[in-house]
């Protein structure tokens, strides 16, 4: 069947330092469908706060229609149903859903400790698979999967969605033509002042909604939030870390949790590279940076929604007429220190649907898993970036648990 593209009026909004990827679109203004036949059969297990998060996101996109939902929870289901926006059968047993012969990909949206089970049967269903991150709760699940998942002709995608930002790619533009220079240390951080817990509507469902909280469900910050940062650094350096050091601790909320509420990690990547990772729940100053140190500049990004460049003395004479022309990103000084704010040229080439970088990045993420499935496109985000990411979220959690040094080892590149 011929596709028909929808067409849809938006402004792009280029606020802030960086433009971001916002759009003026009504949220209520819902795309118009493609013939029913083109359209890829999903469904999506897992209806919590991400879940709902992707529901919205997929009935702004009509390459996709939803035909079944599932979640072990009745109140997150009924929601879910509710908020599809197309006729779509529920279910309490992910494996009932699986066995739905008009699917044709499935969403995995649930607590860690259930993505291997979930993957492999889904793998065994023959289903194009998207998974949250991180991949699986352990090494060897991952290791399991991964080997899995390249004996099948499916997509599989893990939903690291920042490097769909405009803003990363025009990062990672300027890094790779050597406008930073030789790149020595990347700093990240992702900080809260919160208790990172979900309400609860009775005390029996305290370890199905809080499961981040438990060591038996959840990798904690570092794979919830550290593996973003990760996943990014990994594709800017065109390498994994080969060693690990950290630490971390319960040292302020005291109240049951199982799971540290702060982490430090250092990883060391070939060439001499050094790259740390903090998390923490009692101050979100700064709240989610990541810098990038070269020997002819610095760039400091806040969320991937803005990104700035500080030049060496001297540098900033060698590359200031030469990088709008040579990268995706225009550069602007900004104040008389010579700061200068990034901006990705090809911000206006999307019709973005949401106000908020968060979802319009999961749009993106969206739109390639759709494009790969009928083959017009690579897949962006595939097993390498989603099995390297979670051996290097376990490997830091050992080290962080352990008080050791963990290194990388040569069983894990398969």
């Amino acid at each position: 069947m011929e596709r028909k593209e929808f067409l849809i009026k938006s402004t792009i909004l280029a606020a802030g330092i960086g433009a971001g990827i916002v759009g003026c679109r009504k949220e209520n203004e819902i795309p118009i469908p493609l013939n029913d036949q083109a359209r890829i059969k999903i469904g999506i297990i897992g209806l919590g706060d991400r879940g709902s998060t992707i529901i919205g996101v997929l009935n702004h996109s009509p390459e996709f229609k939803i035909i079944a939902c599932c979640d072990i929870l009745d109140f997150r289901l009924e929601r879910g149903v509710k908020n599809i926006k197309e006729k779509v059968t529920g279910y309490n047993d992910y494996r009932k859903m699986l066995e739905n012969k008009d699917l044709e990909a499935v969403i995995i949206s649930t607590p860690l400790h259930e993505h291997y089970s979930m993957a492999m049967d889904a793998l065994d269903a023959n289903l194009h698979i998207m998974c949250e991150k991180v991949m699986a709760y352990n090494i060897e699940q991952s290791q399991a999967i991964k080997k899995k998942a390249e004996q099948s002709s499916k997509m599989f995608q893990v939903s690291y969605q920042y490097q769909l930002n405009p803003t990363f790619n025009a990062i990672k533009d300027i890094i790779h033509n050597g406008y930073c220079g030789k790149i020595t240390r990347i700093d990240a951080h992702w900080h809260r002042n919160s208790n990172w817990r979900r309400e609860i509507p009775s005390p029996e469902l305290e370890k199905q909604i809080n499961w981040r909280m438990y060591k038996e469900y959840s990798g904690g910050l570092m794979a919830e939030l550290g593996s973003h940062h990760l996943n990014m650094i990994d594709n800017i350096l065109g390498q994994h870390p080969i060693k690990v050091v950290g630490t971390g601790g319960i040292d302020y909320w005291q109240d049951g949790r199982e799971i540290y509420d702060n982490v430090y990690a250092l990883f060391d990547y070939p060439n001499g590279v050094k790259a740390s990772f903090s998390s923490l729940l009692s101050n979100r100053y700064e709240d989610q940076i990541i810098k990038f140190y070269g020997d002819k500049a610095t760039i400091v990004s806040n969320k991937m929604n803005e990104a700035y460049i500080y030049p060496e003395e001297g540098a900033d004479k060698e590359w200031d007429e030469k990088i709008d022309g040579m990268t995706s990103a225009s550069i602007k000084i900004i104040d008389e220190d010579q700061k200068r704010n990034i901006t990705p040229k090809n911000i206006g080439n999307e019709n973005y649907p949401f106000e908020d970088n968060y979802r319009n990045t999961t749009w993106l993420l969206y739109k390639n898993f759709s494009a790969a499935i009928k083959g017009e496109e690579k897949l962006k985000l595939g097993l390498h970036d989603g099995y390297q990411s979670s051996i290097s979220v376990h490997i830091a959690n050992k080290a962080i648990r352990e008080e050791s040094v963990q290194k990388w080892k040569p069983e894990y590149d398969i």
